[in-house]
């Protein structure tokens, strides 16, 4: 009985501690600075990435990274990837082939260049991907 009375409060705080920073978080808009494809030697891509992203938050600038699948940039298309020639990453899209992870890189941040975050106001560099942005923000400039 002595050690369930500790034990009791620790576990109670750990459960309002979460629960506390569920209510606390916020929802902000991070841009996506690289997308990693997950490769596991010797002839395996994973179909998750691991994206690098920034975000802005009150004055500061934080950086953090996450796992995203591929197939949450592609919604509703079909994709395939495998190691290729020379150890190259290939996805194939509908019928367009795309080789290399810069190509691939580039080719998901064409369809989304940013993602959703949860982060904490007190401790703002703790950060976790919701989503990804998939609609596009862009600026028009008045040029006569």
């Amino acid at each position: 009985m002595a050690i369930l009375i500790p034990l009791l409060f620790l576990f109670s705080y750990f459960f309002i501690r979460k629960v506390w920073f569920q209510l606390r978080k916020v929802r902000t808009v991070g841009t996506i600075e690289r997308i990693q494809i997950g490769i596991i030697r010797p002839n395996l891509v994973l179909p998750e990435a691991k994206v690098h992203y920034k975000y802005y938050f009150q004055s500061g600038l934080y950086f953090g990274s996450g796992y995203l699948n591929v197939s949450d940039f592609l919604p509703g298309k079909e994709f395939h990837l495998h190691l290729g020639e020379a150890d190259l990453p290939t996805m194939y899209v509908d019928e367009l082939e795309i080789t290399s992870e810069e190509h691939i890189e580039h080719y998901l941040l064409s369809h989304a260049g940013s993602v959703f975050l949860y982060i904490d106001p007190i401790e703002p560099y703790h950060s976790r991907i919701d989503q990804v942005n998939l609609n596009s923000i862009s600026v028009h400039s008045d040029s006569t």
